[in-house]
């Protein structure tokens, strides 16, 4: 039984969903990203904060390999999601998206119906074999973004004519449809109204039970309301990671206390 008990214990400290081991990022020449280590914990809001043009965007999209988009950015170093390495030739970058979903700073509902902006992900990655379970994950998907009491009359009407707080939920519908395990959120409130980004605010905090949930965010209160783990980024470089409350009310590095402080930024 001894044995077990130990098995368990490490299952239970094991729950890194995401380690980065040495992530450097290049644009061309420019340095974006130097040697970032950390893990991020599944089950778990982690908050990356940091001035303007601290790669904090740019170290949340190595995690599903948007960088692939831009031309001249070059990704080194090792990005494992549970243990496995996403840059390994092998990996379908399609396939590691549907894991892998992101909610932009925008909303950016396709031009389709309600529906049909949940419906894409699942259909293109064949996770419904009928209507009948498409019409089942759109609906538990609309749940889980805190829409369907608002949606479900009017699933046909295009996505694009709801509110902006509505919109982004409905972009965070679309990222869960495919049920990933890792959702992204480059600044997901920063384009909404204090209304609907307090029920963004409130739709993350319960999306974290079912998800490993990355939020970048400028503002710190943000960061402080929503996370359990806070990234500090400066120049590039991941400064310090660790507990949110501790980053905020004890932190060890003295550039972190300056731009928590309103210092730098």
């Amino acid at each position: 039984m001894k044995d077990l008990n130990l098995t368990e214990k490490s299952h239970l400290m094991s729950d890194t969903k995401i380690s980065a081991k040495g992530v450097q990022v290049y644009y061309g020449d420019n340095h974006a990203i130097k040697d970032v280590n950390v893990d991020i914990e599944d089950k778990t809001v982690t908050a990356f904060i940091g001035p303007s043009g601290c790669g904090k965007s740019t170290f949340l999209r190595t995690i599903n390999r948007m960088n692939d988009t831009i031309d001249i950015c070059r990704v080194e170093g090792d990005i494992l999601i549970d243990g496995e390495d996403i840059y390994d030739p092998a990996v379908d970058p399609v396939q590691l998206r549907a894991k892998v979903g992101m909610v932009f700073q925008k909303p950016n509902p396709f031009p389709k119906s309600i529906y049909d902006n949940v419906a894409y992900g699942p259909k293109i990655h064949g996770l419904a074999r009928n209507k009948a379970e498409l019409d089942e994950i759109v609906e538990k998907s609309l749940r889980k973004a805190a829409l369907w009491n608002e949606a479900k009359d009017r699933l046909q009407a295009p996505g694009t004519g709801l509110s902006g707080g509505q919109q982004q939920r409905l972009c965070i519908a679309r990222a869960i449809a495919t049920s990933p395990e890792v959702l992204l959120m480059d600044e997901p409130c920063s384009a909404l109204d204090p209304i609907a980004t307090a029920q963004v605010e409130e739709l993350i905090d319960e999306l974290r039970q079912s998800f490993s949930v990355v939020i970048v965010t400028h503002s710190m209160q943000q960061a402080a309301r929503v996370s359990q783990k806070t990234a500090f980024f400066h120049l590039g470089n991941l400064v310090e990671f660790g507990e949110t409350d501790k980053i905020f009310t004890n932190p060890e590095d003295p550039r972190t206390e300056s731009y928590i402080s309103g210092r730098i930024g």
